[in-house]
């Protein structure tokens, strides 16, 4: 599987494994060109986050090889801490 960092200023996020690079790439890219905009990216851990995309802000991407992570599946309904073995399906 395949792990998106993206750096906004000098602050790195975790991708969810669905999230698409050329999505948010040409979503950046029309954010700048249009003077700024909101961009949002779901989070590794299932965490929505929204990101002022504007000219200046510096953003890169890093996509690297790590094993497949079950509970990231992308749904801001059943977030979970990274690196936890912690479910977060409490049924009480």
């Amino acid at each position: 599987m395949k792990r998106i960092i993206i750096t906004v200023s000098d602050t790195q996020h975790p991708l969810a494994q669905d999230q698409d690079i050329d999505t948010i790439e040409a979503l950046a890219l029309a954010a700048v060109r249009g003077g700024g905009d909101i961009v949002k990216v779901t989070l590794y851990g299932n965490r929505e986050l929204s990101i002022l995309v504007s000219p200046g802000v510096p953003i890169t991407f890093v996509v690297s090889e790590v094993p497949e992570e079950d509970r990231d599946d992308g749904d801001l309904d059943s977030p979970f801490v990274p690196g936890s073995d912690f479910d977060n399906d409490y049924e009480g």
